[in-house]
């Protein structure tokens, strides 16, 4: 009964981290370097709570423990609310994006209010019950139970509640998870507090299952509302596999939402955008008959390829409920999705690549704004040179960004730069159509004829191709020579790299321009970032030599060296989350998964050792073992990291390097805490150090790895930089314990 206690409180923790991630990502338009932030005030919020306790700061009695578990479930409610009333509160139009400011603000005040309790309970707990558990063994078993709890919620959240509730309901089961949780603690209390645990319990039941269409219903109804700033319900909300789709009504139009970001409206769509995207690379063209579109024909550009009679439309998008939603709302606009006059690849389109030789006349691109990892994987050398694979003898590829043919900010014209660089690295032809729809054309053959209005607008008229934007007035001001030359000289072509899978440098630009045009605060992402991340690795390694000289030294090294597994740990979950990104296209299902995976292998790597800890003849010889064996599996991650970028990897063997991943670091907690627990040292004290020192090294490594380590030197140069810092730990610990 004990332990049930612990593995509840891991079920709630993983699944209301799991919930709110969720909700962050489509405030954020689908942008997982978020991630970092986020899991960053999480965990230094736990921290903060244990160290608390162990400084005797908060009581350790179990009536904190208890009334903490019932606020915790209450206090979801409202963060899901503010979360999403965060646009009125911060007054943000819909479609814009929160800065980094207002994004730690919101999280501090949501997450990190619940993980500060759940720091807080974490170390009560070890002190309520370490009567019952023998002193060596506690730290890890509890640590055991806690992870196994989160291994459970993160399976039972992926395959169960985000399938078949809604946000607040999930909440409600969260709330009950926790409640169950304190039955053990019951026989601590008088009939009164039992009296009103009862009642709280049963009225959370009655409001979820017996009247499930009701209160939780309606506020979740209300608080979409408020998040799209309407005044009806949407009329379609739903989190799939792939992403959030959110429809909703205005003036009789309809706008189509994936992620927080408008995909298109109907029946009323941007003509010239649909326009420039379908008639540039098919009126350049030799051939049209075989067209893949990959992103663009939900958005209605296969109207405008029908009128070139191809023999074939393939239309790839990864998320088949996005195709299902099109045909319920709008298949009046999207006549075709009903007649079978296109081929549906409900698929990634790097998946598609992969599986098929087939070649293409026209491939046409939309993936959106390359924000995130996610997006910036179509903007990579690796994924151009699929593309130029699959393309026919005389084929066209054809992408476009937002930009503007007389000026544009630094960071749109350090995008443009990477991206119209990259192509080249790829194609022998690139053309540039400077507009605020940028467009690029690249070509396979060197002999393709020059991309000019001369050009293009005699294929319009031999072709007789029905336009409404496209005349020759508009081809003349779009195809200018002289604004295309401007154009190029804005971008130019100085100390800019190709973007790679492994290396996203495009990314930095792009949240840099995002933030600029989307928030209130201009200033709010650094122009200095590269100089910013240097000085911030100085600090930490500075820091770090002058802590360990403290007195006494053995406990300073065992400190930093949980804290370089707390680091390691969050870090390489973050790195293979990216990686899974890169790999399937999208993290969103797998998310609670692959989170509560690791979980899972920390839960056996703590619970195997607190069982065997007495069997351990040399403890401080383990734990420099323990070091080499991490230097091993960092060597081991760099080594998949190469391999995804030339082979498709199972996702089985992401579900064993997270097992693997948590096994190590859920292994060092109780072997740290035996090394360090002697008579003097209590298990209060002894806890709350370790599992502080964790959650702050996690704290670091989450905010470390994805705003400035991944964006800056990219995921390989990021795990190497993994590699050194166990290493610089084995020779800490070698040189103080094993002398």
């Amino acid at each position: 009964m004990i332990f049930l206690v612990f593995f509840f409180k891991g079920f709630a923790a993983l699944c209301a981290q799991s919930l709110l991630l969720r909700e962050f990502y489509i405030v954020l338009h689908g942008n997982e370097l978020s991630f970092g932030i986020v899991l960053s005030i999480w965990v230094i919020s736990g921290a903060t709570g244990s160290f608390l306790v162990a400084k005797n700061v908060i009581k350790k009695n179990p009536s904190t423990f208890y009334f903490l578990t019932i606020f915790e479930g209450f206090w979801l409610f409202i963060s899901l609310a503010l979360i999403r009333l965060c646009r009125t509160i911060f007054h943000i139009f819909p479609g814009q994006m929160l800065n980094i400011p207002q994004l730690i603000e919101l999280t501090l005040i949501t997450a990190g209010i619940f993980n500060f309790s759940q720091g807080i309970r974490f170390v009560i707990g070890g002190s309520v019950f370490r009567r019952n558990i023998k002193r060596e063994e506690i730290a890890g078993l509890l640590y055991g139970f806690e992870a196994a709890g989160a291994l459970i919620g993160g399976l039972v959240f992926a395959f169960l509640l985000q399938k078949h509730t809604n946000p607040f309901q999930t909440s409600a089961i969260i709330v009950l998870a926790n409640m169950i949780s304190n039955v053990p603690l019951l026989s601590f209390f008088d009939k009164k507090i039992i009296k009103i645990s009862m009642a709280i319990f049963y009225f959370i039941v009655l409001f979820l299952f017996v009247y499930p269409v009701g209160f939780y219903s309606k506020l979740n109804i209300l608080t979409l509302m408020k998040q799209w700033n309407i005044k009806s319900p949407p009329v379609f909300y739903k989190n799939t596999h792939y992403g959030n789709i959110t429809v909703i009504e205005s003036d009789k139009e309809l706008s189509f939402m994936l992620d927080g970001s408008l995909l298109f409206t109907a029946p009323y769509p941007d003509v010239e955008w649909i326009e420039n995207t379908s008639h540039f690379p098919l009126l350049y063209a030799k051939k049209t008959e075989h067209i893949l579109v990959i992103g663009a024909g939900i958005k209605g550009i296969i109207p405008e390829i029908v009128k070139y009679r191809p023999k074939t439309i393939d239309c790839v998008e990864i998320n088949p409920e996005l195709i299902s939603v099109i045909k319920q709302f709008s298949s009046s606009y999207f006549p075709e999705y009903q007649s079978g006059k296109i081929n549906v690849i409900e698929d990634d389109a790097i998946d598609v690549f992969r599986k098929t030789r087939k070649q293409w006349d026209v491939i046409i691109l939309d993936a959106g704004f390359p924000f995130s990892l996610k997006i910036a994987n179509f903007y990579t050398k690796e994924f151009y040179n699929l593309v130029k694979a699959h393309l026919s003898q005389d084929g066209i590829f054809y992408t476009q960004l937002p930009g503007s043919p007389e000026y544009m900010s630094e960071s749109l014209a350090d995008i443009h730069r990477i991206m119209y660089l990259t192509l080249k690295n790829v194609f022998p032809s690139v053309y540039v159509i400077p507009g605020y729809f940028t467009g690029y054309c690249a070509a396979v053959s060197p002999d393709m004829p020059e991309f000019s209005y001369s050009f293009i607008s005699s294929q319009l008229r031999k072709k007789q191709i029905h336009t409404t934007v496209i005349t020759n007035f508009y081809l003349s001001n779009r195809l200018d020579e002289e604004k295309i030359h401007h154009f190029l000289e804005m971008i130019g072509e100085n100390r800019t790299s190709v973007n790679t899978q492994l290396k996203p440098i495009i990314v930095i630009p792009a949240i840099r321009y995002w933030i600029s045009m989307s928030a209130t605060d201009k200033k709010s992402f650094d122009k200095n970032h590269d100089a910013s991340s240097i000085i911030l690795s100085v600090i930490f390694l500075v820091s770090a030599v002058i802590y360990i000289l403290k007195k006494p030294v053995k406990t300073r090294v065992l400190e930093l060296t949980m804290f370089s597994t707390g680091f390691l740990s969050i870090a390489w979950e973050l790195i293979y989350l990216f990686l899974f990104q890169v790999n399937y296209g999208s993290v969103y299902f797998y998310l609670s998964i692959l989170t509560g995976i690791f979980m899972g292998g920390m839960a056996a790597g703590s619970v195997i050792f607190s069982i065997h800890v007495k069997k351990l003849k040399n403890a401080s010889r383990n734990l420099f073992l323990w070091q080499m064996i991490q230097i091993i599996f960092s060597i081991a991650g760099i080594g998949l990291a190469i391999l995804l970028t030339r082979t498709f990897l199972s996702a089985f063997i992401f579900f064993i390097v997270m097992a693997v991943a948590g096994f190590l670091a859920g292994w060092e907690f109780p072997l740290i805490n035996s090394i360090y627990l002697t008579r003097e040292k209590t298990i209060t004290d002894s806890m709350g150090r370790f599992y502080a020192a964790d959650l702050i090294g996690a704290t670091t490594g989450s905010l470390l790895t994805a705003t400035v380590l991944v964006p800056n030197f990219g995921i390989l140069t990021t795990c190497m930089i993994f590699v050194v810092i166990k290493i610089i730990m084995a020779v800490f610990v070698r040189t103080v314990f094993l002398k």
